[in-house]
């Protein structure tokens, strides 16, 4: 009798297993205090599971981000500050540049490793080489939790290194701020929910990742290579402003509606903006002239961008002038941007690297 009683138990057991399945959400009522809420899935209920962490003090700001569906790839974090990052930087001995992820944990892990710039367990391998997210770390895929604590943890990391990690806000990261979710899968209305809050209010100024988002700038220079999610518009290159200056104007900005907005910005958050305009990919497409002024004005040879779904490999356009470097990562293709000494690389979730002829249109 006994026998057949303990796989009964043991059965019970792995059915009211509880599995984390998002978060940790990290919420900040004061300075020196935070309060992680992760969410867990006990058969068809949902629930939440709150934790108080200390912002300082040895071992006491750390918590776990779980991985759903691959407790393998769970890692540690441990809370830093977030202050507001350079707007140019010198060239790195290399450079690994992606975007879109869109909350495809897996491929943007995946890219990381096969680029050296992790290993499995998300030690820093990249030494003082940099690591630039072109935008658009939200919406689409559901692992968007996971994405974001690995870019932030990071950070400390690259930093201890000589490196740097340049994470940039697309389109769809300031929808996130600025409460347009068109996008976002509805399991996430539904968690907001559970830990109850609005939606809105999930990566509010109080949330340890929302304090980190509002932090981040829309374009920067590294060498001479210019970062931004999707480009420059004519209107924005009037207004004749530096990366630093671009980043500052805008910031203050990022979760106002867009009606909110004073009419001399618009041009900075409306499809002229540079995580919406598409001028490089659109047919016709913008004038290479505009791309030539660009490039003066900005004292840089090229300029790299995501948002515009361009192929399954990245896209030279403007004879090498523009890069795109979204490959529509959410349906499965996979590709970053490697630069080092010996050239410009595409190279997928396997390693495989592709030598960059810059001289194609």
């Amino acid at each position: 009798m006994k026998l057949l009683i303990i796989p009964a138990l043991l059965t019970c057991l792995h059915l009211t297993a509880q599995e984390p399945v998002d978060g940790p959400y990290i919420y900040c009522p004061n300075k020196d205090t935070a309060v992680a809420f992760t969410l867990l899935q006990q058969g068809d209920v949902l629930r939440s599971s709150a934790r108080l962490i200390r912002r300082s003090g040895p071992g006491s700001n750390t918590f776990t981000v779980p991985v759903a569906n691959h407790p393998e790839w769970n890692f540690t974090v441990q809370l830093h500050d977030a202050p507001i990052p350079p707007a140019e930087y010198e060239m790195p001995e290399q450079l690994f540049a992606l975007s879109d992820i869109e909350g495809e944990f897996a491929a943007g892990r995946a890219l990381l490793i096969s680029g050296n710039v992790i290993d499995s367990q998300y030690n820093w391998t990249f030494g003082k080489g940099h690591l630039v997210v072109a935008g658009d770390l939200f919406d689409r895929g559901v692992d968007v939790l996971p994405w974001l604590w690995l870019l932030y943890s990071l950070e400390e990391k690259a930093h201890a290194a000589g490196g740097f990690v340049q994470v940039l806000l697309g389109n769809h990261d300031i929808m996130q701020l600025n409460g347009d979710y068109r996008y976002t899968d509805a399991r996430f209305f539904k968690h907001a929910w559970t830990l109850g809050r609005d939606i809105r209010t999930l990566f509010d100024e109080d949330a340890e990742l929302g304090r980190w988002l509002r932090s981040k700038n829309i374009i920067e220079r590294t060498g001479s290579y210019l970062f931004m999610h999707a480009g420059l518009s004519p209107d924005v290159l009037r207004m004749n402003h530096t990366p630093e200056q671009i980043n500052t104007l805008c910031r203050p900005w990022y979760a106002a509606a867009r009606k909110n907005i004073p009419d001399s910005l618009q041009c900075f958050f409306d499809s002229r903006s540079p995580f919406w305009y598409r001028g490089y990919f659109a047919s016709p497409a913008l004038d290479e002239a505009v791309v030539d002024s660009t490039l003066q004005q900005y004292h840089c040879r090229t300029i790299v961008v995501g948002h515009t779904i361009t192929d399954t490999t990245l896209a030279i356009r403007y004879h090498g002038k523009v890069l795109g470097i979204d490959v529509n990562q959410h349906e499965g293709h996979h590709a970053a941007l490697l630069i080092n000494r010996e050239g410009l690389y595409s190279v997928d979730e396997k390693g495989n690297r592709l030598l960059l002829s810059l001289s194609k249109e």
